[in-house]
């Protein structure tokens, strides 16, 4: 989950994947968003049938979503982006999620390999910007998704991280 400001309101965010099918709730509001398409820093989609175009940007203060006009700031406070969003199906399974649409410009693990929690895992670069991808958690890198020079999209699954256990 992860919060958003808006007009100077927390709104708590959750991205459900299942399939090809994308949800968006907003504070328990279900939207289904369909035919996404990554145009560089901006997207389209379609909600029901209406077409929206967002821009995304991240900067000093954050990342910021500018759709029909206004500006959507996710909230510093309490907003783990590298935790897996909330799905359906589970809770806290381990899979390492983009937290915003880029290029995979490194790659610092593999699989079998063990991490600890707030390890650098990956570098996703977006609107120019290097962001560091970190571990959720102590355990072992289960799954690989991605390869350096792959464009991803938001809430693209990266890297899986289990718990040593699950050898």
């Amino acid at each position: 989950m992860a919060k958003i400001d808006l007009d100077g309101i927390a709104r708590d965010v959750v991205i459900e994947r299942s399939g090809g099918s994308l949800t968006v709730v907003v504070d328990g509001r279900r939207h289904t968003v369909s035919n996404v398409i990554h145009l560089g820093g901006s997207f389209s989609f379609l909600i029901g049938n209406n077409s929206h175009l967002a821009f995304a940007s991240a900067n000093e203060q954050g990342v910021q979503l500018s759709l029909n006009g206004r500006t959507y700031a996710r909230a510093q406070t309490g907003v783990d982006t590298d935790s897996p969003a909330a799905s359906a199906s589970a809770s806290s399974d381990g899979r390492v999620q983009a937290p915003m649409p880029g290029g995979i410009i490194a790659l610092h693990v593999k699989e079998g390999e063990h991490v600890t929690a707030g390890q650098p895992l990956i570098v996703l670069e977006s609107m120019k910007m290097h962001n560091e991808i970190t571990s959720p958690s102590n355990g072992v890198v289960r799954r690989v998704h991605i390869k350096v020079g792959e464009q991803v999209s938001f809430g693209h699954v990266l890297v899986e991280v289990g718990a040593d256990a699950e050898k």
